[in-house]
């Protein structure tokens, strides 16, 4: 007897939008706000990475919490520039939300909306997401019961942490989830050693299968209905 579905966990980055277009605009406006506020303040991608990579030396955890190292960059940047702590640390949480701002200006792939309103009925859907979008900023937030980032739970995947969440959260069995993801390794090897079942959106820019197979690979969003419909019979 085939285990019934009940609920259904979204990647959301390359997998309900196209991320690169969002981050390089996000970038751009934090760059032109934060050169604003203090001028002859460098900010670029070579300050950035430097930055980005003495903190991680210093505090690997925060290679899993993408906002807030982010904002401790912008801080220490600030800093170095001259501004004290205190006003280095007010400044870079302001600039966080310009950045949160604009990294939640998306557009949905082609059909991605109409798939979860014709889902959202039937299944609790959710989101667990290595990234910092939000479905209430980007105005889905009632079509989803739950959503957990990486931050929330202190590990990004492919540790089960998020997979863990959303089960203690619905409290059905990992059967009884299926996860839907766009990265092969992050989403679909690590939702089937939770136990979750699978459904990979295939792309272009990943189109090699992981270590493990998908219950089922559709190529575009828009088939998950039908990809559910499969699963269920």
């Amino acid at each position: 007897m085939t285990t019934a579905i009940k609920v259904i966990a979204f990647d959301l980055d390359d997998t309900l939008w196209d991320v690169r277009p969002v981050l390089i605009a996000a970038e751009k406006e934090l760059a032109a706000w934060l050169q604003h506020a203090v001028p002859g303040l460098r900010y670029d991608i070579d300050a950035v990475r430097a930055v980005r990579t003495d903190l991680l030396e210093a505090r690997p955890e925060l290679g899993g919490m993408v906002t807030e190292l982010r904002r401790s960059t912008i801080e220490r940047l600030l800093m170095q520039h001259g501004l004290p702590l205190s006003a280095a640390s007010a400044l870079a949480s302001d600039a966080m939300e310009i950045f949160l701002a604009a990294r939640n200006r998306i557009d949905l792939f082609e059909g991605a909306h109409e798939a979860l309103t014709i889902l959202a009925p039937r299944f609790v859907l959710g989101v667990l997401t290595n990234g910092n979008a939000d479905v209430h900023r980007l105005g889905l937030g009632h079509l989803f019961r739950f959503a957990f980032s990486a931050e929330d739970v202190g590990a990004p995947k492919p540790s089960p942490a998020l997979f863990e969440a959303a089960l203690d959260r619905t409290k059905v069995l990992p059967g009884e989830m299926v996860y839907v993801g766009d990265d092969p390794h992050l989403d679909v090897d690590a939702a089937n050693r939770a136990g979750l079942r699978t459904i990979w959106v295939k792309s272009a820019n990943k189109p090699e299968p992981g270590e493990t197979a998908a219950d089922v690979t559709i190529e575009h969003v828009r088939h998950l209905p039908a990809a559910i419909s499969r699963l269920e019979n």
